[in-house]
């Protein structure tokens, strides 16, 4: 291990930022790279209140996670339906979109803490708030045009919805709510085949109306590879 991943490993291992909701991308190349993304917006926004967005948040640890590493600085929304993954928003049923959330809900039959009931709001929420975590939202349903009406500025913002729908509505509704410099990162847009629709949207649209900079070369390109994203930085106004 070197020092870069004891590093990280170090920061999510603190007792303060221990879950105790699922955090699926914990561990792995996407969580290591979003929370390096964390610390360097605390160092970029120093007198700035942040808003983290985690647009799929899933069982809710990655929300968690945020809401305790921004605590007395801003504040993690998660943004989910809180009752399982709407495949049928699929363009087809046969893609990984409508199934990739499968794997972990087929292991929640025998993983108590994968088990459905904890994608449920009032369960994350309670969790939650037995921790004082006030700065974290939770917006429940499906992505549409007013999910994000009181969000006024973002600074970070995680798009894991693996549908290709939802993802473009939360897109354009959000993309100009961004602050010059801000971050987002598009899971499964990476490798090109994986979810091809969600690829070809961060390719083909979002990075050709030139508001963005792709910054994957400051990771390794196996490490963007594995962990399924594509990190923008918002240029400068």
């Amino acid at each position: 291990m070197n020092s870069r991943q004891q590093h990280i490993r170090d920061v999510f291992e603190k007792t303060n930022y221990r879950n105790q909701l699922v955090w699926l991308n914990a561990g792995n190349q996407t969580g290591s790279i979003q929370i390096e993304i964390c610390e360097k917006i605390l160092t970029e926004f120093p007198e700035e209140e942040i808003t983290a967005l985690e647009i799929g948040s899933a069982y809710g640890g990655g929300v968690e996670f945020m809401a305790k590493f921004f605590y007395g600085r801003g504040r993690a929304y998660g943004y989910d339906t809180f009752i399982g993954h709407p495949k049928d928003l699929a363009d087809n049923q046969k893609d990984l979109e409508a199934y990739c959330m499968d794997f972990w809900y087929e292991q929640g039959k025998r993983i108590k803490e994968l088990a459905k009931d904890r994608l449920d709001y009032n369960y994350q929420r309670k969790i939650l708030d037995k921790q004082m975590l006030s700065n974290a939202v939770l917006v429940n349903g499906r992505i549409d045009e007013h999910s994000f009406d009181d969000i006024k500025k973002i600074h970070f913002a995680m798009f894991d919805l693996d549908l290709i729908k939802p993802t473009r509505i939360a897109y354009e509704t959000i993309k100009d709510k961004f602050v010059s410099g801000a971050y987002a990162m598009f899971h499964d847009s990476l490798p090109p085949d994986h979810i091809p629709n969600i690829h070809k949207f961060v390719y083909d649209e979002v990075l050709k109306d030139g508001r963005w900079q792709n910054i994957n070369d400051k990771w390794d390109e196996a490490e963007t590879i594995a962990g399924l994203v594509t990190i923008l930085k918002r240029r400068l106004f």
